[in-house]
């Protein structure tokens, strides 16, 4: 950070530890009757019925939506029952815990898999990271933003069965009492606090006219700490010289608490800046192509979630968005339609950690198809509905019956939505045909050069050929649990890139700065050519320009769609010798083996192989390969090395094996037109 903003950031620090005492007292001063006065409601029934009958996203009511789901997605009605049955018997599974069933109470505090507990102190003065500890404060958080209570709230739409109604009550009753206002850990990230808020405002208009909602107990107890979360985002939004998720999140939580309190002052003040803040930073964080700029696909759908559900909320509530917003919104849903994969999974390229605004549907984690759904809907795209391949549930709780019909009236453009694509602001490059798909991250570090989400990985891949996922990235697996596995997996050795002399790409600040990198590999000299048959991408990096004696890098990738093959290209260039070393990171489910020169990939859904045309050192190493947040699966690597002044190499990845004397026939076809075009 620039000097004045580490002194407006210890001033900031300074002023919460300062607002000890008045948080202290607040929730005593927010009674039932000043909450009333608050409101302008007569009563406390006559408040909650007037949220009830709020314009909200649930526009067609409980039976109705039930009738609904049930008549489009009969299979689905025993997955939602069955997720609210496992909440009834306190059965989770978060961040990868494997699933842990805790008994009557929930450890609302604890990170269950190291027993860590945090006590009842100001949130203020937690320090939660600790980083010295195999801690992870992340699992607290994520049991206690309460995104299971959603499936509580669909189970009991379409069952009327109080038994989750109960459940959710007796959740909120108990965590309220186990996290005093401001005093817990739970308090001490506004981000989780707004996500919470979010959760309970959905669970609401689910639960709202159940028995098990109907007492004056809970719903002062309800309603008065929903408005103290309001009063608590609002006074520590996650403000930086460059804002993130975090301060992005925060406004989608005012957005929701404003439109659910907007008969206050208070809340049509959390309505406004709420708003403010997601018509604002779609243009601050999204490029015009529309790429989260944090350069991680798992944040840019947390990011492409936040604006979207912000966006309904404010239309349901009334309010406009500039048209500019929502254009740049539809770009996001762009991106995602080119990342995603002909199977349906994503790039697990940058940071991870499972994030979302609200878990309305059964989708597989890394399953981002559900997303074009919902575009399609909003933006009457018949390419989004062909990548989409159906409506989905996630997008019937989100636009409800209207938007099912909506997606239903589209036709589909598959072609258009096969179509390779260039997002040159964003910095991603994304090839693809029947079966093919590749990803390549050509952007800089991430988050306007100070790392954050990013990794050290400018210049690698991910390739999918004729339905083969050959070639990954290696995921995020943790943050503050172990700072150790968390460097390494954003390091340059877990991506598929050319390493020089073991530097990174991005010098590390300090093993403790999680979320920084020096900004040292700049992408340069791009040159895109997408072509009917064949894709050519080129581009290069400044990362190791800056040693004693510089090199220069430069790779190519080519995608023959015709033979489902991919070349890869390096040329290094230096005045002196260096040692160079490639990797290329296997899917999990491939088994790899050297074969001669060349490497064999094998599963049971086929064969792959990486042939150098020139063969080089070779060796079959085990690493790891993390597709969420806490997971970890071993996986095979190859790894090339060179060492030399100037060197260029070529691989060509194909689902047949070539013999080496047809290789270079073949590449020189490949090439020649590319390089000649560009």
């Amino acid at each position: 950070m620039p000097p004045r903003r580490i002194a407006q950031r210890l001033l900031e620090e300074a002023a919460k530890k300062t607002r000890r005492p008045w948080d202290r007292i607040r929730p005593a001063l927010l009674t039932e009757r000043a909450l009333l006065t608050a409101t302008g409601a007569a009563s406390l029934d006559r408040l909650w019925t007037s949220r009830q009958e709020a314009p909200f996203l649930l526009k067609d009511g409980g039976s109705a939506s039930a009738r609904a789901f049930r008549e489009r997605f009969p299979d689905s009605v025993a997955d939602v029952l069955s997720k609210a049955d496992r909440t009834l018997r306190h059965e989770f599974e978060l961040l990868g815990s494997g699933p842990v069933t805790f008994d009557r109470r929930l450890p609302w505090r604890s990170d269950f898999k190291t027993g860590r507990e945090w006590p009842r102190q100001y949130c203020h003065t937690i320090e939660y990271a600790e980083l010295d500890r195999p801690t992870d404060v992340k699992v607290p958080w994520e049991l206690s933003r309460f995104q299971h209570a959603v499936s509580l709230g669909q189970a009991y739409w379409l069952t009327a069965d109080e038994r989750y109604a109960q459940e959710f009550v007796d959740e909120v009753t108990d965590w309220i009492a186990e996290n005093p206002y401001a005093y817990s850990v739970n308090w001490s990230c506004a981000m989780d606090v707004a996500l919470r808020a979010i959760s309970w405002i959905w669970a609401f208009h689910f639960f709202a006219g159940a028995r098990a909602c109907a007492g004056s107990s809970f719903r002062a107890a309800f309603m008065r700490s929903l408005y103290l979360h309001g009063e608590f985002v609002a006074a520590n939004v996650e403000r930086g010289d460059i804002n993130g998720n975090h301060y992005l999140t925060d406004g989608v939580g005012l957005v929701f608490l404003g439109a659910f309190f907007r008969d206050a002052a208070a809340g049509r003040e959390w309505l406004r800046a709420g708003r403010e803040i997601v018509v604002d930073e779609i243009f601050n964080q999204v490029s015009a192509d529309g790429v989260d700029f944090e350069q991680s696909t798992a944040y840019h759908r947390l990011v492409l979630e936040a604006f979207c559900t912000a966006y309904l909320v404010l239309g349901s509530s009334g309010e406009s968005v500039p048209a500019a917003a929502w254009q740049r919104l539809e770009r996001m849903f762009e991106f995602v339609q080119a990342y995603v994969k002909p199977d349906g999974r994503i790039p697990l390229v940058g940071d991870a950690d499972d994030g979302r605004i609200q878990q309305l549907g059964p989708q597989a984690l890394n399953d981002h198809r559900y997303l074009l759904s919902t575009g399609a809907a909003m933006f009457g795209r018949a390419d989004f509905k062909a990548s989409a391949t159906r409506f989905s549930e996630e997008s019937f709780w989100l636009l409800g019956v209207g938007g099912m019909e909506r997606f239903d009236r589209l036709g589909t453009d598959r072609a258009a939505a096969d179509s390779s694509r260039a997002f040159d602001a964003g910095g991603f490059y994304v090839m693809r045909g029947s079966g093919d798909h590749v990803f390549i991250d050509c952007g800089e570090v991430g988050m306007r050069g100070r790392g954050g989400h990013g990794h050290n990985d400018v210049l690698s891949f991910e390739l999918m050929l004729d339905g083969l996922n050959v070639i990954t990235d290696s995921g995020a697996y943790v943050y503050t649990a172990s700072r150790e596995w968390r460097n390494r997996f954003r390091s340059t050795a877990f991506h598929n890139v050319v390493q020089v002399d073991d530097e990174e790409l991005n010098r590390f600040i300090s093993p403790d700065y999680l979320w920084a990198l020096q900004y040292d590999a700049a992408p340069a000299d791009v040159v895109w050519r997408p072509g009917p048959e064949v894709d050519y991408f080129a581009g290069a990096h400044t990362g190791y320009e800056r040693l004693p004696a510089p090199v220069r890098c430069r790779r190519e990738i080519v995608l023959d769609r015709r033979s489902h093959r991919a070349v890869i290209g390096d040329s290094l260039t230096s005045a002196t010798t260096h040692e160079y070393r490639w990797r290329f990171h296997f899917d999990p489910a491939l088994d790899a083996a050297a074969v001669g020169d060349d490497v064999k990939v094998t599963s049971p859904q086929g064969d792959a192989w990486l042939m150098p045309l020139v063969p080089l050192p070779l060796t079959i190493e085990d690493g790891w390969v993390s597709p969420s947040y806490g997971v970890k699966h071993p996986a095979k690597l190859a790894v090339f090395t060179d060492r030399a002044a100037a060197s260029a190499h070529q691989w060509i990845v194909s689902r047949q094996w070539i013999p080496p004397a047809d290789r270079d026939v073949y590449l020189q076809s490949v090439m020649k037109p590319c390089v000649k075009s560009s």
